[in-house]
């Protein structure tokens, strides 16, 4: 008998969690730890598991659970002789990387809608996500001028096709430059292969030539990218891209490596007030 009542307390719920939440869904360990995370931002310098128990109306078992486990991932420092806890590195580097972005997404924006103005056409901002070796379209400016294609945002995009993200990707390493290409399929545009690594550094050292990238029909079919990377104080951050219908400009009669070089020139003042600078060229 003793032994089953021992096995129902620690099969028990814990009433303070239930309660909170028995209107609601089940919260897992992901969400309660998210809401621990939120909650820290909050707190002053310093704070202890009574802390967060009571600002998360947890029980202080479950708290101090969820704040090890912040602590071996080193979003919390824990500070013995005082039984507290305070915030941790971790927790500090992202905070200041979504920060930048954030900035940077910002100053992005205007330099897009000064540049979608001058040529009446649209133009994305691509942020680089090394870790998928993809582009990621976050933020567009338009012109007056429609597109016959659709643009993707928030979608993981091809750093071999198109100028978008060619201009990113002859800024990266080596190895990353064989990751991305090894992971790349056909043209999503032309069914066209994938070049060779000797065929693509080549357009790659283009680039890093001219200080931009022209592509036509090669991530969206009909397109024209024009493209130049941009760069913050931990190196790339993206690449800014005029689009636009290929037949539409060629009808303009306008000079596109011209247009190639005014876009570098916005692009690498953008990245003078990031705090950075185009590799290879002068501050």
């Amino acid at each position: 008998m003793k032994f089953d009542r021992k096995v129902r307390q620690i099969m028990a719920p814990d009433t303070r969690e239930t309660n909170q939440d028995r209107s609601q869904a089940p919260v897992g360990t992901v969400t309660r730890t998210l809401r621990v995370i939120s909650l820290l931002a909050d707190l002053d310098e310093q704070f202890t598991v009574k802390t967060v128990a009571d600002g998360l109306n947890l029980a202080p078992s479950t708290a101090h659970r969820l704040l090890n486990q912040l602590a071996s991932e080193g979003f919390v420092v824990s500070i013995p002789r005082t039984r507290s806890y305070e915030t941790g590195p971790e927790f500090y580097r992202i905070a200041s990387r979504i920060l930048a972005k954030a900035t940077a997404i910002h100053l992005a924006e205007q330099t897009m809608k000064e540049i979608a103005a001058k040529y009446d056409e649209t133009v994305v901002f691509g942020l680089h996500d090394p870790n998928r070796h993809a582009l990621v379209f976050i933020a567009r400016a338009d012109g007056s001028n429609a597109l016959t294609y659709r643009i993707e945002l928030n979608k993981p995009l091809s750093l071999v096709w198109g100028a978008s993200g060619k201009a990113a990707l002859a800024y990266v390493s080596d190895d990353e430059v064989a990751a991305a290409l090894e992971a790349e399929g056909r043209s999503p545009a032309s069914n066209a292969p994938p070049p060779t690594l000797v065929e693509l550094a080549a357009q790659l050292h283009a680039v890093r030539e001219k200080g931009f990238a022209i592509s036509k029909g090669e991530k969206l079919a009909g397109a024209r990218g024009i493209a130049a990377p941009v760069f913050g104080p931990g190196g790339l951050v993206g690449s800014i891209c005029l689009t636009s219908p290929a037949s539409q400009l060629e009808a303009s009669g306008v000079d596109i490596e011209s247009i190639g070089q005014d876009i570098a020139q916005y692009c690498a003042q953008l990245s003078h007030t990031l705090g950075g600078n185009v590799p290879g060229k002068p501050g």
